[in-house]
């Protein structure tokens, strides 16, 4: 933790900014939360990934629906093989490789300069180095549209996590029944199937949901949804986890 009074030369700067059509305005802020110095990824004012600047911290998770991923990973310690799809800032692929030593992930993220931001501001190039990730391989990075990637891939996986936006607006296209069927057919037998999706547990904010949680359910023998803040109302929107395997949950 740092101490406020060598915080504050340094909060609230923007350290990169760059407006991209069809895209939106992408910034790095730097900011204090919690007494914490932490590095913003924002698109349009909504924050995409963060990190805590402090040294020996950097691939600590920020934001609560990124650490509710790692239920999969406590529920199932089988999972070994890993894909996320959507990179941003790279925060829970860095937890992962530093948390879990025997695992391995794939990410697939489609802008190119999303890859290039976490290498630069985000400690993506600390994290190939610390982890000889070059060499070994635990991560592979592959810079194309999810979509493509899970309609051609050879590859299968334990877990798949969908965490794919821009700004506070998820791909739509992943969210069809057809492209649940291609993930489950990438997942190894008994896999999880996770995603992050801004949507309300009740009422009229629900339909996202509500909707997708029937696509799970069609595709998979167990489905699971829940909310990342218990805080919030269950008729606002926010982080809802929703879970689909045919294995144990």
């Amino acid at each position: 933790m740092f101490r406020s009074k060598e915080l504050f030369p340094r909060a609230g700067r923007t350290i990169f900014m760059k407006k991209e059509s069809g895209y939106g305005r992408i910034e790095v802020r730097e900011v204090i939360e919690k007494n914490e110095l932490i590095r913003l990824l924002l698109v349009d004012e909504v924050r995409e990934s963060a990190a805590i600047m402090e040294e020996g911290r950097r691939n600590e998770l920020v934001f609560k629906y990124t650490k509710d991923f790692d239920i999969a990973l406590k529920k199932r310690p089988d999972i070994t093989n890993t894909l996320m799809l959507g990179g941003a800032g790279f925060s829970f692929p860095k937890h992962y490789i530093h948390s879990y030593p025997d695992k391995r992930i794939d990410v697939v993220e489609f802008n190119p300069m999303m890859y290039q931001i976490a290498m630069q501001y985000f400690y993506l190039d600390e994290l190939y180095a610390d982890y000889r990730l070059s060499e070994n391989r635990r991560m592979e990075v592959f810079i194309e549209d999810a979509n493509d990637y899970i309609t051609h891939t050879d590859r299968t996986y334990d877990l798949v996590i969908n965490d794919c936006y821009v700004s506070n607006r998820m791909d739509d296209e992943l969210l069809k029944n057809r492209q649940v069927v291609h993930i489950k057919k990438i997942l190894n037998p008994g896999g999880v199937y996770m995603i992050n999706l801004i949507t309300a547990i009740h009422g009229s904010q629900s339909m996202p949901g509500v909707l997708e949680y029937e696509i799970l359910k069609t595709n998979f023998k167990n489905t699971d949804l829940f909310a990342c803040k218990k805080e919030i109302g269950l008729h606002e929107r926010q982080n809802v986890i929703l879970v689909g395997t045919d294995g144990e949950w």
